[in-house]
């Protein structure tokens, strides 16, 4: 019920054929292409495509612009300025349901404009039943608060359809309570209308509370209690990963494929005085939408430092083993993968720049942020990967496979060699795996794109069920608690 939303209740009527068999719906015969016709491509819609016996047949009505790109069943789209009263009774009245989970639409056809009225008003008021027994029961998977109200949006022409609202689900409680505290200001111009890619919450020194969010024209960051207080903190291209390291103070960042680290109080200073601007930018771009300007006595921002070499970083990941902190981030060579592990360092000035590996921005006499720790190699092409205090596991295109950097001699898990284990082992056959999470001291979840499947400390299947998921994941987190 909760991934079950109504895609659409205002699509064209269509007609439905005399051709016998079911779903057989075709179009009734269309005069001759007008001078006007031509123009308007959008009265001329025929690819000829469609494996059903004719054509579908819209009536111009309000709602053509929202449906025009919509293909039902596969059928091809054509408009008719001419339907005849024989076929006005054999007109269908189609409404689209789409499960969140899956890639499918289900388009239904209702005998009558109310009829379909009437089905689509009982799919909202069950929904909306759903949520209030979900709110009054406690039993809602997330609660969720607006971050961003006007700041970020997509363009006019992006043809994005408006979707269906429920009442009383917790998307609708949030949009309700950003509104209400900001009743009767006016809606500020958005300040981003690129690709919104990823995002990441942090802390500042002294507790504020923050979030960065990564798009293709930069970073944008506001405090977490401030929807419309968001500014650009970096000027760069292509952001797709964002991270923090707040006991270094260091922001890292993918951008166009190179992995780049920021020191914190240059792009996100606690002092608004000294809020940097495109000084301490990577890349160059006009709409700079920091509100604040350098105070002529504050600190010059620190210069970031480009951590790897070529662009051909995809992805990387932060957390601590064996009480260090460290990044590990992975560099595609071929069909195989290098990770490269870097270990953040405090202060560390180098006297010249041909002694740091890397390739910082700044000139010599700055300061690295990271030292080389330890680099492995893995033979197949990896998605993700997840960092525990003695041990690493790495989801492959051959499954999961765990080791130890003092080691680092991979073993693949789960361990599917039991006769016991064959359903699991036809379960997640071709599928991805998309990471390992700690469950308890003894049980671990691997996660592939339909399924979880438990597993204990040695990689043994701990329980002879696996989770289902709803749908088909692309990524996949644990968020504890």
């Amino acid at each position: 019920m909760d991934l079950l939303v109504l895609e659409s209740t205002n699509d064209d009527p269509v007609v439905k054929s005399n051709i016998k068999g079911i779903g057989a719906v075709t179009g009734v015969t269309r005069p001759a292409t007008t001078t006007q016709e031509a123009r308007n491509p959008r009265s001329s819609i025929s690819n000829g495509t469609g494996p059903g016996p004719g054509t579908l047949a819209h009536v111009n009505t309000s709602s053509s612009a929202a449906s025009i790109n919509t293909t039902l069943s596969g059928k091809t789209l054509v408009t008719s300025t001419n339907l005849e009263n024989k076929d006005a009774e054999r007109l269908l009245f189609p409404f689209r349901i789409k499960h969140l989970g899956k890639a499918e639409v289900y388009t239904l056809y209702a005998s009558t404009a109310q009829n379909r009225q009437d089905w689509c008003d009982k799919i909202i008021e069950a929904k909306t039943r759903h949520a209030a027994s979900l709110f009054k029961q406690n039993a809602e998977p997330f609660r969720l608060r607006v971050v961003a109200d006007t700041a970020f949006a997509y363009d006019a022409m992006s043809g994005i359809p408006k979707s269906i609202v429920i009442h009383g689900t917790p998307l609708d409680r949030a949009v309700r309570e950003v509104d209400d505290n900001f009743a009767g200001q006016p809606r500020p111009n958005p300040i981003c209308r690129a690709s919104v890619n990823c995002a990441t919450n942090f802390h500042q020194p002294y507790g504020n509370p923050m979030i960065a969010v990564g798009t293709d024209i930069g970073v944008f960051i506001t405090n977490r209690n401030n929807p419309r207080g968001w500014f650009r903190a970096i000027n760069i291209n292509k952001v797709t990963q964002i991270a923090v390291l707040e006991e270094f103070s260091l922001l890292i960042l993918i951008a166009e494929k190179s992995l780049i680290a920021y020191h914190l109080d240059s792009v996100c200073p606690v002092s608004a005085t000294t809020t940097p601007t495109s000084a301490n930018s990577t890349h160059s771009n006009n709409n700079n939408s920091s509100p604040h300007q350098h105070h002529p006595g504050a600190q010059q921002p620190r210069p970031p430092q480009k951590l790897s070499g070529a662009r051909d970083v995809s992805f990387f990941a932060t957390g601590r083993m064996k009480d260090r902190t460290l990044v590990f981030y992975k560099k595609r060579e071929g069909v195989s993968s290098i990770f490269k592990v870097l270990e953040p360092v405090y202060q560390k000035s180098s006297t010249s720049s041909s002694r740091s590996r890397f390739a910082p921005f700044s000139k010599k006499g700055t300061t690295e942020f990271f030292r080389d720790f330890d680099d492995f190699y893995i033979p197949s092409e990896t998605y993700a990967i997840n960092l525990f205090q003695n041990s690493l596991a790495i989801a492959t295109a051959k499954g999961v496979e765990v080791m130890t950097l003092d080691k680092k001699v991979p073993f693949s898990i789960p361990d599917l060699r039991a006769p016991e284990c064959t359903s699991i082992k036809e379960r997640i056959k071709d599928q991805r795996p998309l990471g390992m999470f700690r469950l308890s001291d003894s049980e671990f979840l691997l996660v592939f794109e339909e399924v979880g499947i438990y597993v204990n400390k040695h990689g043994d299947v701990s329980r002879a069920v696996v989770m289902e998921f709803v749908g088909k994941a692309k990524q996949a987190t644990l968020v504890q608690g």
